[in-house]
């Protein structure tokens, strides 16, 4: 009887170490993972954060230094705007100016010429006066680029330099020809400033037999 005392009493606490080292297994668990979790150290950012910073400040400050060149062109070219503008008025008033100086010269010898009229007995003197007048008023016209058009009787009509304000239908001249010529046309610089009005042949169509 006492033996088996003994190997009950032997098993008892055995079986009571087993559930000790068990429930400290249990405890020591979860705890080592907590502490585990509080000894990993966060992880450091990436050194290369740095040189993207950098860069976009630099990219920044081209953006303003690029900003900063524009208005200033900006600026630059409205002053050359003005400028050129005013230059332009400036020229176009020197020009006209002088042209306006040309012609007084002509005015002058008008004046000149019809104080000699009204005591002139010789008619001859007064038409080569007014013919001299005339010469000089079209060399001041010559001389800024006014050209009289090519425009003659029994000409060939032309339509980028002749206007037909007239058809007479005749058959003493081939068709298209200009019959008269009732205002003289001018080109400037060899543009038409204003076409020769005239007026042209036309031949009368012939009766069906």
């Amino acid at each position: 009887m006492k033996k088996s005392t003994k190997k009950e009493s032997t098993h008892s606490k055995e079986d009571s170490q087993t559930q000790a080292e068990n429930s400290k297994a249990r405890n020591s668990g979860p705890s080592t993972e907590k502490a585990d979790e509080k000894t990993t150290e966060p992880e450091k950012e990436p050194s290369g954060s740095g040189a993207e910073k950098s860069q976009e400040a630099a990219c920044r400050e081209e953006n303003e230094l690029l900003k900063d060149q524009l208005f200033r062109l900006a600026a630059d070219f409205e002053n050359f705007r003005k400028r050129t503008a005013r230059q332009m008025e400036e020229n176009q008033k020197a020009v006209l100016e002088q042209v306006l100086l040309d012609f007084v010269e002509v005015t002058d010898n008008f004046d000149r010429a019809l104080k000699s009229a009204r005591t002139a007995e010789d008619m001859g003197s007064i038409v080569s006066g007014i013919e001299q007048l005339s010469k000089q008023f079209f060399s001041i016209l010559e001389k800024y680029g006014l050209e009289r058009i090519k425009c003659e009787k029994e000409g060939e009509f032309d339509p980028h330099k002749h206007e037909a304000v007239q058809h007479i239908e005749t058959c003493e001249v081939p068709d298209n020809t200009i019959v008269e010529v009732y205002k003289q046309g001018y080109s400037l610089n060899e543009k038409v400033v204003r076409p020769a009005l005239v007026s042209v042949a036309r031949n009368p169509e012939e009766p069906e037999k």
